[in-house]
């Protein structure tokens, strides 16, 4: 069998710890095992900013020939710096933009070279340095784009960012010779914008690892726990938390005796502040390692997801919590808009979705919650039904077969 030699670029690798990170490993995991490929990658050195080393993704940091890893110049007070001073044009495209400035010492580093590069962004730092390593190489390039770019609904882009980045997003589009993005809206979005360029776009999803499933356990504690975990800021905050809680003690005052909410994860200021503000039954416990979000989750009757309230054609997003929470096999509580990307991922599992704005029935929907763990335990909010279109194995596979078409 011939083995061709394939370069995995991406900022986000294990060991370090962050939602992107963990896609990567689960695809690095199982497309590592293909005897077809002999794997290099290419990532940044730790720590990373807002990418803390984690001892519990130890084992994906491994089945690679070898791993170049670039050190990046970042901190806090630069980037809040260059901000301030106006210089975030600096910034380019992100706070790690260091990283594709030093292709070069990949080139020095690399011991053979790449037949076809694979590339996962975010940060978008990761696929310019692919573009700039295919560039050098003269190899194939397939790019992973996890959320849009330009595109995104969510960036707050002036019309001028808008004209200058869009030239150097087709770029980026034209060059690859395959982009894959992780939901069909988000194609949809990239093929209206870019018709010329839609015959090479695809979707592989966000997945969880399929050796992670697990008989669940369940807690016997007196109050319904509902767990959050990730990040909160801008838009995504449960601000709307506030007067869900004040409807349900106005309609019985007794209820929130017996639940409980836990968040975990890192947060912007204003959702500091919010939790500064709050009592029981809030609890923010913080940032955490993997292992520590999977045992959290695991004491949970019930995960909450919170997508940011946009409009209905831009809720194109994937959150990737979805796929751990998953595994947990228990009853999802989801915010997100009408026809979000988010709600057709949960369909068929066992799940609650509602409008940012829907606080009447958020708040009857706990208000019946609790009465149902009060009266039938853990019965109400089991799902032992893990989607298989989301398992690492078989995407990592699709994405092997993308390859194997590019390079040959």
């Amino acid at each position: 069998m011939q083995k061709r030699n394939l370069l995995f670029v991406s900022i986000a690798f294990p060991p370090k710890n962050d939602p992107e990170c963990l896609q990567t490993a689960r695809y690095f995991r199982y497309l590592s095992t293909d005897p077809s490929w002999v794997i290099d990658v290419a990532t940044s050195a730790s720590p990373t900013l807002f990418m803390p080393f984690d001892e519990s993704l130890l084992k994906y940091d491994s089945g690679y020939r070898q791993k170049v890893e670039i050190k990046l110049g970042e901190s806090k007070l630069t980037s809040f710096a260059l901000v301030k001073l106006k210089l975030a044009r600096i910034l380019f495209p992100d706070s790690k933009m260091t990283f594709h400035w030093q292709w070069r010492k990949v080139v020095r580093r690399l011991k053979q070279k790449p037949d076809i590069i694979y590339s996962r962004s975010n940060p978008m730092s990761s696929a310019f340095m692919a573009y700039k390593l295919s560039e050098h190489y003269k190899c194939p390039w397939v790019l992973h784009l996890s959320d849009p770019w330009v595109l995104s609904p969510l960036k707050a882009l002036s019309e001028e960012e808008r004209r200058r980045y869009t030239p150097i997003e087709k770029r980026l589009l034209q060059r690859a010779n395959a982009v894959t993005f992780t939901t069909v809206q988000t194609l949809d979005l990239y093929a209206r914008a870019y018709p010329e360029l839609a015959a090479k776009f695809a979707v592989l999803p966000n997945v969880y690892d399929p050796e992670d499933i697990s008989p669940p356990v369940w807690n016997t504690s007196d109050k319904l726990r509902i767990v959050y975990t990730g990040g909160l800021s801008g838009k995504r905050n449960v601000f709307f938390l506030k007067e869900v809680l004040e409807k349900v003690r106005a309609t019985d005052s007794q209820l929130l005796e017996r639940v409980e909410f836990i968040f975990a994860g890192d947060m912007d200021r204003p959702n500091r502040q919010f939790f500064s503000e709050q009592q029981k039954p809030i609890t923010h416990i913080g940032q955490v390692s993997y292992s520590k979000v999977k045992e959290l989750c695991s004491t949970a009757q019930i995960l909450l997801v919170v997508d940011n309230p946009t409009a209905k054609e831009e809720a194109i997003f994937f959150p990737s919590k979805l796929l751990d929470y998953f595994l947990m096999q228990r009853k999802i509580w989801a915010v997100t808009p009408q026809e979000s990307a988010t709600r057709g991922i949960l369909e068929g599992y066992n799940h609650a979705a509602f409008d940012h704005s829907e606080i009447d029935a958020m708040s009857s929907f706990l208000i019946e919650s609790i009465r149902h763990y009060n009266a039938e335990g853990n019965e109400p909010f089991k799902s032992l039904e893990v989607p298989s279109a989301f398992d690492a194995k078989t995407s990592a596979h699709s994405l092997a077969a993308l390859l194997t078409r590019i390079a040959t």
